[in-house]
């Protein structure tokens, strides 16, 4: 079991229509030294339409945002969509996230949270930052501060005066368009770090890490994928800053990824991608038992080959575009399922959109007692409750006035029973089939 990397927890708010803050929590209130995610690893949120259940997807995804992309808040399209995305009466986007290390059976917790408010200009900028640690190995740790971020003023870091001064002079006049760990991992990772600063050091890589192992399905999203920061991680943990198991379960989730949704690959990556579609096929017949194979039409562009899925059937061929709606889903959420089958951390809006119930139970059921990673996902098909319901912190249910409310046992009670009969708190499904009268199929 892979227990080296694990969130813990997102709390966020002034997102969409998100604008009271939201917690969800992945495991139960304190880790001890008998830490054990095995029944805490797939998590389902339930809630009505426009209660907020894709805004808490796209709220992480706009957290690796801006901790991979330094340009993140210089686009002028990513100020335009944050204009869309932030909720109009807060201007004011927070996000915060609780993950554990484990190095050795020493565990250890960190708090990573950022803000972002928008100006006169509306244009959004980061207001507050802050990285923290704690020791989770027993209940009275608390948290003690890493660094703070104020107004694009460094107001407290945890480093010796001589490191101090360099992030100083690196990250002045930045800290307000990009996150201290954007700057680290592009400019400061060279820094010769002197040993009472490590702690630092290795915690602004994990953050790192945390941000590229966790994968985001939003629905019709461009999903291009940011790898710019591999080669300095793997760097530094090839110098043995971590244990030997961690650089492994990093090399899985992250090194050896490669989509298969690519369109354009690159020569030297050709191999990989094709020993990824060798994969998806062996998925894909897992539904589709007369299918041959997946073969690759490429065309060469320069350093890059063009490619195109084509589905083989021996007698006929037909290209992905031209696939059913389900194949096509299927296809295109398979990097996200495999990444979290090998240990990564991945949330998904609205996974039963065009699959199966019979499938998608059967996936969420493989989770539940194989997988090495963490699910969380959105879903209006109630299926996956009785799939789901002896798990731990593992059916979540969302109202429209940003109230959650977790599922727990109590006595015979079913959640797709409670849930259907509008018997979960704060969340009534109170229309009835009469209430369409005059409504539908008026002249």
């Amino acid at each position: 079991m892979v227990k080296d990397f694990y969130l813990l927890s997102i709390t966020t708010s002034g997102i969409k229509n998100i604008e009271k803050e939201v917690t969800l929590n992945f495991y139960k209130k304190g880790v001890d030294k008998d830490f054990d995610p095995e029944k805490y690893r797939v998590k389902a949120i339930y809630g009505e339409n426009g209660s907020g259940k894709s805004a808490l997807m796209t709220a992480v995804s706009i957290f690796k945002n801006l901790i991979l992309d330094e340009d993140y808040l210089m686009n002028p399209e990513n100020q335009r969509l944050l204009r869309e995305l932030i909720n109009k009466k807060k201007n004011c986007f927070r996000f915060q996230c609780e993950f554990l290390n484990d190095d050795g059976g020493n565990y250890s917790i960190y708090r990573y949270s950022v803000e972002l408010k928008g100006n006169d200009i509306e244009k959004y900028h980061i207001t507050r930052e802050s990285l923290e640690i704690k020791s989770g190995n027993y209940a009275q740790s608390k948290y003690r501060d890493l660094y703070i971020v104020e107004d694009g003023v460094l107001k407290y870091i945890e480093a010796t005066d001589s490191v101090k001064k360099v992030i100083n002079g690196i990250s002045v006049n930045l800290l307000d368009s990009r996150t201290l760990i954007t700057i680290y991992m592009r400019k400061i990772n060279d820094v010769l770090f002197d040993e009472k600063s490590m702690e630092l050091k290795w915690a602004m890589s994990l953050c790192s890490v945390l941000a590229m192992v966790i994968k985001v399905h939003l629905a019709g999203e461009d999903r291009h994928e940011l790898y710019f920061v591999q080669k300095s991680l793997k760097d530094d943990l090839s110098k043995g800053i971590q244990s030997d198991s961690f650089l492994s379960h990093f090399n899985k989730c992250i090194l050896e990824y490669s989509s298969v949704n690519e369109i354009y690959v690159s020569k030297k990556n050709y191999e990989k991608y094709k020993g990824r579609i060798e994969d998806l096929t062996e998925f894909i017949k897992l539904f589709k038992k007369d299918l041959k194979n997946i073969d690759i039409d490429r065309k060469e562009d320069r350093d890059y080959f063009r490619c195109e899925l084509v589905f083989n059937y021996g007698e006929y061929n037909i290209s992905k575009e031209f696939e059913s709606t389900g194949i096509k889903k299927l296809v295109e959420l398979y990097d996200y399922l495999d990444a979290a089958g090998r240990g990564g951390i991945v949330f998904i809006d609205e996974m039963d959109s065009n699959l199966n119930d019979i499938y998608l139970c059967k996936m969420i059921e493989y989770f539940v007692y194989y997988g090495k990673g963490q699910l969380c996902f959105t879903t209006h098909n109630i299926d996956p409750m009785n799939v789901l319901k002896g798990n731990k912190k593992s059916i979540d249910f969302l109202s429209t006035d940003n109230i959650l409310v977790p599922w727990t046992s109590n006595g015979n009670a079913m959640p797709d029973n409670n849930y259907r009969n509008g018997y979960i708190e704060n969340l009534p499904f109170n229309i009835d089939s009469t209430d369409f009268l005059g409504v539908l199929g008026v002249d």
